[in-house]
């Protein structure tokens, strides 16, 4: 039997939240496992900043979302390129900084990592497949480059 749509909660789920469970978001989560990632690596490794590798990571993977989305619309909707791989490359470069310059903004300046790490820290050391979780963070963070690599394979740019 379907539950009803008023039965459903703000998650879209029928399934009742325990009451110490927080609200899983899947963005945060998805920062999470790889902050939680360069955490654990930081007491094994000397590492230099363990917050700032994962805000950067973060901001690579979701420059790489920006791009994907640039290119899709470039190439199908506008049917059309940049006039140069120089012009190209300014273009990522503004991309990449900006999205870093951001992250560092929400992530490291207002303490927002923290937050998210307190608030899933207990999630994660009940969960079974937090190896899982990670390497599927880490999958949907390349893969906008693996699309990107497979248009410059499929759609190769006329000499």
């Amino acid at each position: 039997m379907k539950p009803s749509p008023h039965d459903l909660d703000s998650r879209g789920s029928s399934r009742p939240l325990k009451n110490d469970q927080p609200l899983l978001k899947h963005i945060d989560y998805l920062y999470f496992n790889i902050y939680s990632y360069f955490y654990r690596l930081s007491h094994s490794r000397p590492i230099l900043n363990f917050r700032t590798q994962a805000m950067f990571l973060f901001s690579l993977g979701s420059g790489g979302w920006l791009l994907l989305m640039e290119s899709v619309y470039l190439k199908f909707i506008k049917h059309t390129r940049f006039a140069s791989p120089m012009q190209s490359m300014v273009f990522a470069s503004s991309i990449y900084f900006l999205t870093a310059a951001f992250f560092h903004y929400i992530f490291i300046v207002k303490d927002r990592d923290q937050k998210i790490f307190s608030k899933y820290e207990s999630i994660a050391d009940q969960n079974p497949k937090q190896k899982r979780h990670l390497w599927i963070s880490f999958f949907i963070l390349a893969l906008p480059y693996l699309v990107l690599a497979s248009f410059a394979i499929i759609f190769p740019r006329p000499h």
